[in-house]
């Protein structure tokens, strides 16, 4: 889960067409040899001319909503054409059923460690990476020994263990937990279950799209999600100074405010802060469809 340059993404604007341009051919007059008309067949074809440039103005300016051609401008909605199953998340559609957990009434479920060393042994190989620095790296060899986090070797249930610990202090930094502790990851998992449906699937999406699965890492731009809060009026939740800076503090203040229901996955989908949207939609479908709960589960059977 490395930083890289964060590569801003900006939904292509839509709507709106521009009218073909209009050639019209009007032969040279019969007078003079040059352009022009003579006599009557001159005043006929400029009152002709004149007549059918009014009927074209008035047709498009109704086309329009008047006052001449100006196709309307919609805000671009990127997140109903894309993820049209978002639009009204369902609070009690289906669950998954990987390993129990992800409790709150709906939403795909997220399973509880069954590592008592787990958040210890996670929080010490994030530490040692940096993270008292700001930085996100953490690597395996820096874990609890003998702990399931610092012994199973298949690359994809690791990381997805990792993304669940994310996700965990996600919802700490929401709560006002400490996010770098074992005892605030805990009571971040405590919280998650509780937490509406859409704040516990943009948490689980927001920390599988932060790390290596599915070909990642992805990025938000954490500046441009701080200035979503300030547009919505949602100061409220800009409460640590980290946040528009550092990822655990920006996404948890976004999920406290989705929890809210004062703001919703969409407005962030819609805000233009996500680097890879293709990547982005791909998460959604792991974790919604239960890819993530079953990688999960695999990991929380492996023997240690």
């Amino acid at each position: 889960m490395q930083l890289q340059g964060y590569r801003p993404f900006g939904p292509i604007p839509g709507g709106g067409y521009q009218p073909a341009p209009m050639h019209g051919q009007y032969g040279p007059g019969q007078v003079g040899g040059g352009f022009g008309f003579g006599g009557g067949q001159s005043i006929n074809f400029l009152f002709n001319l004149l007549n059918s440039i009014a009927q074209l103005s008035s047709g498009w300016g109704s086309f329009g909503g008047g006052g001449g051609f100006a196709p309307p401008q919609q805000p671009h909605d990127y997140a109903s054409q894309h993820f049209p199953h978002l639009q009204n998340y369902n609070p009690n559609g289906p669950t998954t059923t990987y390993g129990g957990g992800g409790g709150g009434g709906g939403g795909a479920a997220l399973p509880r460690p069954s590592d008592p060393q787990e958040f210890a042994s996670y929080i010490q190989a994030q530490i040692a990476g940096g993270a008292l620095q700001g930085k996100t790296g953490v690597a395996q060899r820096d874990a609890i020994p003998g702990s399931r986090f610092g012994q199973v070797q298949d690359s994809t249930m690791w990381q997805a263990s990792l993304a669940r610990n994310y996700a965990y202090q996600f919802a700490a930094q929401a709560v006002g937990a400490d996010p770098l502790s074992s005892q605030g990851l805990q009571q971040g998992m405590q919280a998650f279950d509780q937490m509406r449906p859409e704040a516990q699937l943009f948490m689980q999406v927001a920390s599988v799209f932060k790390g290596d699965l599915l070909n990642g890492p992805g990025f938000y731009d954490n500046a441009g999600l701080k200035t979503l809060l300030e547009q919505k009026g949602l100061q409220q939740f800009i409460n640590d100074p980290q946040v528009g800076k550092t990822d655990v503090q920006t996404i948890g203040a976004i999920t406290a405010a989705i929890n809210s229901g004062q703001l919703s996955l969409n407005d962030v989908i819609n805000s233009g802060t996500i680097s890879d949207m293709n990547r982005y939609q791909q998460v959604i479908g792991y974790v919604s469809n239960g890819g993530f709960a079953a990688d999960l589960h695999n990991y929380d059977t492996v023997p240690f």
